[in-house]
This record gives structure tokens, sequence and C-alpha cells, in this order.
């Protein structure tokens, strides 16, 4: 009888894929990562629980099953199946030691580089958007190199109290790193973000698309405005959506972009840009008693996936 796999029951790793603990025995396409950190949040923490959320919640897709006869999934709007050649495992969560970020961060930088060494293409779960700065930093070594960010705020302060490393900074120090060529923000939206970093970003020659800008040109405007990347790292944070779709953050902001509109985009990138990672952060369950927001995130990851590999 074949087994039931029932999404309230087994482990929950990413998709139902294998559980690979040891990062120097992976062999398959794509690597998941969890970052259970949020130690850099300014206001309602809780994004620690983020990655074990999308777990549970993407048990409802699982498509990485190996003792499934076909793997992937067939999509009912495009009529076409995806994923069925792509193996992933699910590696865990990197270790976390509170209140000591700079190990933290230099366990996401050994674990990011392995999964590289390896050839495998790096999918992370958040964890607040702190954690995005050494995971890109991780790819230091493998050239030059785009980050697109969705996002409602802009993440570049250049510091808050003197801290510079929060969740409102990661993009200031991604702008940093030698190897960071061109960053557009999608999603833009709310009333804190400080006209200095503004200006930072626009003379820095960032790309930035406000909320209200994809809304007025549509999705084919969006992606016209986005230049030839080349090698392209994805930053997802969950509050460019509406928090009438993802309630579950813990900095929402009014209106933002639909579910469609992100996927869509997101498949648009793919097409025109070599994307070397991805990252999906900001999840906070706590905040989202219904479980749409880890729903729809899991969701994501899959469809960007499918995107990329398909």
């Amino acid at each position: 009888m074949k087994k039931a796999n029932s999404a309230f029951t087994g482990i929950p790793t990413f998709c139902r894929s294998p559980h690979v603990s040891d990062l120097d025995e992976i062999a398959s396409t794509v690597a998941v990562l969890g970052i259970p950190f949020d130690e850099g949040v300014g206001y309602r923490p809780g994004t620690r629980f983020g990655p074990r959320a999308i777990r549970e919640y993407s048990l409802r897709l699982p498509f990485f099953d190996t003792s499934n006869a076909q793997r992937g999934y067939w999509d009912i709007e495009k009529q076409q199946t995806f994923l069925s050649s792509v193996d992933c495992v699910d590696c865990g969560d990197v270790d976390i030691v509170a209140l000591n970020h700079e190990y933290v961060y230099g366990q996401i930088d050994t674990s990011i580089k392995k999964i590289l060494k390896k050839g495998v293409f790096p999918l992370v779960l958040g964890g607040d958007h702190s954690v995005t700065y050494p995971v890109v930093r991780a790819f230091e070594n493998t050239g030059p190199m785009s980050v697109i960010q969705f996002d409602a705020h802009l993440d570049r302060r250049e510091s808050v109290l003197g801290v510079q490393f929060g969740h409102g900074s990661p993009m200031r120090r991604i702008s940093e790193l030698e190897f960071i060529d061109k960053i557009v923000s999608i999603g833009l939206r709310g009333l804190r973000a400080p006209e200095e970093d503004f200006r930072f970003a626009e003379q820095r020659g960032d790309i930035l698309i406000p909320d209200s800008t994809v809304q007025a040109i549509g999705i084919d405007g969006v992606l016209e405005k986005i230049p030839d990347t080349g090698r392209c790292f994805v930053t997802i944070d969950i509050d460019c959506l509406n928090p009438a779709v993802a309630p579950g953050t813990g900095t929402p902001e009014a209106d933002g972009l639909s579910f469609s509109q992100l996927k869509n985009i997101l498949w648009g990138i793919a097409k025109k840009s070599q994307i070397v990672g991805f990252d999906l952060v900001e999840v906070n369950p706590s905040l989202d008693p219904s479980g749409r927001t880890p729903l729809f995130a899991a969701r994501l990851c899959v469809e960007f996936l499918a995107a990329i590999f398909g």
C-alpha cells in the first residue's frame, strides 16, 4: 500500500525533501537551509520560528518526496509539469547562539559556502532580514553579481542606535560588498523610509520601484525597468505582500503586492537573469493564527524554483 504522507504526519522537511545533516554530503540540485534568527528585529520578534512554520506548511506540497513515483507538480494554469527532475534536500538549520550575531553570521557563511562548493543551489528560509547580508557575503568568491530585493522597506539604514546589522540595514551592508553590482528594490512603500536612505540608494544607482509604480505600470512594466542583471541573488521579504494576503510579519505596511503579482514578477526575473540563490525572510507565524503566511511563503519558494529550473 502506498504511504499516505498526510500533511499532519512525519518529520517536517521542506516539501518532504530528504534531510541531509552533513553539508559535505550534499548531492542534489537544491539545498534548503533554515536560519531561525530574529535578533535583528527592532519591533515584533518571532521570525525565529519562520523556517519551522514554512516547513510545516510545505508538507501540503510534498513535491520532493523521494518515495513518490513521480516528483514535481502539474501546474493547472500553465498546463505543464515542473520540478520533476529537480532533486532537493533539506539541510536543517544553522546553529544559533542567542545574542552572538558574529557566531551566527559565521555559521551562515560557512554553511552557504559549503553548499556553493558542491555546486548546489541554496534556498534560504529566514529568520529576519538581517540574515540576508551574511548569506550574500558568502558568494564573495563566485564572481560579480546583482541583488533583487522584494520589500516594503528600503533596508538601507547605516545604523540604528549604533547597531549596523539589524533588519533595517541588510541592503546597506550588501551595497558595501565589492562584488555586488546592481541592486533592484521592488514593492517599496510606507511612511518610515528616511530621505537620506533613499538618496543614498539613488546616488549609488540602485533601481527603486515603489509599490505604487508596480500598480500603475503592471508586471510587464516592472520587468522592463529591471536591467540585465546577469548573475543575481533574490531576497524576498514577505512584507512586500499586502498584509491582507500575508499578515504574519513583524513590520507590515498598508497596500502591497498581491500574491499573483509577486509570483509573476519572479517568473519574469527567472527568464531574464541567472538566479544563483534566493531567500525568503520575515515570516512571523505568531502573528498569523490562520497559517496562510507560511503556507503562501512555501508556495512562493516552490513556484520560484519551478521558474528557475523550468
